[in-house]
């Protein structure tokens, strides 16, 4: 009985070990989780004494990786369709963190026998720790490389007198450029004080504003470090197309890229990343029986060094292009103006005879 309690006691703390390996955020539930996930490992103390200290970890690991499906299943069933999304995301989370308990379990079973019960739980912890630390390690550092947030901002040039700036909506919270992406822009592009706060001016003295900036952040790496791109879109670009971007390879970095026709482009980064494409689009809509642009999409595909497990990021689509246009507050007063002036003609009716 108390080689079952042991088991039961030590895959828990070995289960505990593993998810704080993994960084998963709920230590909570883990810890909860663990309680039933230990039972199903006590069940199996005679195998792994009996199968030893080759096999018992083996055993231990298939055990988790059946009990983690099995949980998967047991959400299906019982819970909602959200958690079962949020059960399916973590599923290989799950794996690992009861493949690494159990299979530690199964080490610390084996060896009970043989050795201490102090140096058994070392090594069942080593081998959990080994199980959990070291992939995640690998996976903590590719994400960090390639899975950080990518923080695009879209500079355009509206057609305003040299005093104004462009409109905004009523209460719109308005883009604005950081310090670090102002120094970006100076090392190529004027950058001036105006009436609507920092402007940019090209070669051909084309000014542009910050008309909104946009966060791409992948699903499974949302606090990673920022990534930055500043566009611009200039007014001659009439036709839809497509402009491949590049960005950083520091993941903390700043690229600049200054769009032209046929797909062409002129950026200025550092060191452009290999393993991040960033697909930048505007697209055409019929207007009036004619095609004009209306909209652009930001695309964001990641390629890991170690195989290709990342999918696309989700795809921000039906970006503004232009600024809004306000109505004219002088035209319609001058509109009211002149239709109170006008009376209406009298018309006579003739007269009954």
């Amino acid at each position: 009985m108390n080689q079952f309690a042991r088991t039961y006691w030590f895959t828990w703390g070995f289960l505990l070990l593993a998810a704080l390996f993994t960084g998963v955020s709920n230590l909570q539930q883990a810890f909860f989780g663990g309680v039933f996930a230990a039972l199903f490992s006590t069940l199996a103390t005679r195998g792994y004494v009996k199968l030893g200290l080759r096999f018992g970890p083996f055993l231990g690991a298939a055990l988790g990786v059946a009990w983690a499906i099995l949980m998967l299943y047991y959400v299906r069933w019982t819970g909602s369709a959200e958690d079962y999304l949020l059960a399916q995301w973590n599923l290989g989370t799950s794996i690992s963190i009861h493949a690494a308990g159990f299979a530690g379990a199964g080490l610390f079973s084996a060896l009970a026998n043989r050795l201490t019960l102090g140096k058994s739980a070392v090594a069942g912890a080593a081998l959990a720790t080994a199980m959990t630390a070291i992939p995640y390690g690998v996976i903590d550092w590719v994400d960090y490389r390639c899975a950080g947030p990518i923080e695009a901002v879209l500079l355009v040039s509206p057609d305003v007198a040299a005093n104004e700036a462009p409109p905004r909506l009523p209460g719109a919270e308005p883009a604005e450029l950081t310090d670090a992406e102002l120094q970006a822009l100076k090392n190529r592009l004027l950058v001036v004080s105006g009436p609507g706060g920092n402007e940019v001016i090209d070669e051909q003295g084309r000014r542009y504003w910050p008309l909104w900036r946009k966060k791409l952040v992948y699903p499974g790496n949302p606090k990673g470090p920022v990534r930055h791109l500043v566009i611009l879109l200039p007014p001659d670009v009439k036709e839809a197309q497509s402009w491949t971007l590049p960005v950083t390879d520091d993941p903390k970095g700043i690229a600049f890229s200054i769009l032209e026709a046929e797909g062409k482009s002129s950026s200025i980064v550092t060191k452009p990343s290999p393993s991040i494409r960033t697909v930048f689009s505007v697209n055409a809509r019929p207007d009036l029986g004619q095609m004009q642009l209306k909209e652009a999409s930001l695309q964001v595909t990641r390629q890991s060094p170690i195989g290709n497990f990342y999918n696309p990021d989700p795809l921000k689509s039906e970006l503004y292009i232009y600024f809004p246009k306000l109505a004219d507050k002088k035209a319609q007063d001058k509109e009211e103006l002149i239709l109170k002036s006008k009376t209406l003609p009298v018309v006579e009716l003739p007269e009954e005879k």
